[in-house]
């Protein structure tokens, strides 16, 4: 089951999984848990949205999958009309994962991850 729940119960497991990560005081900001085994926060702001991390703890049962389709859902309902994401260039998993949900690849963004670049990727929400 997929709950939303506060930022201040998941920021710890951010902070051990996201070199760098720093809570950030924002009222668009949505986090949401599944049985403790995958995290997903997005931002919603106005018409548009923007996926922030994804943090699966089991890969490959699904659970990043019903994630997403949980923020897409409630980026739908909250009438936005685009969502868009960083990935890692060499994060084969996600990437299909984003592409398997109706995203496309729109440019790169140079050293996005440090030393790494990340790909930018929209989904139009009609």
């Amino acid at each position: 089951m997929i709950s939303e729940i506060d930022i201040d119960k998941v920021d710890s497991v951010f902070a051990k999984h996201f070199e760098g990560y720093k809570k950030i005081d924002d009222p668009f900001q949505k986090v949401a848990i599944y049985s403790n085994k995958g995290i997903i926060s997005y931002s919603i702001i106005y018409e548009r949205a923007e996926i922030n991390y994804i943090l699966v703890i089991d890969q490959r049962k699904g659970i990043g999958s019903k994630l997403l389709e949980y923020a897409l859902e409630d980026i739908k309902k909250n009438k936005c009309t685009v969502v868009s994401l960083e990935v890692e260039e060499g994060n084969i998993p996600a990437t299909n994962l984003y592409l398997k949900h109706g995203f496309n690849k729109q440019g790169i963004r140079k050293n996005y991850y440090k030393d790494k670049d990340g790909i930018l990727m929209t989904k139009e929400m009609r």
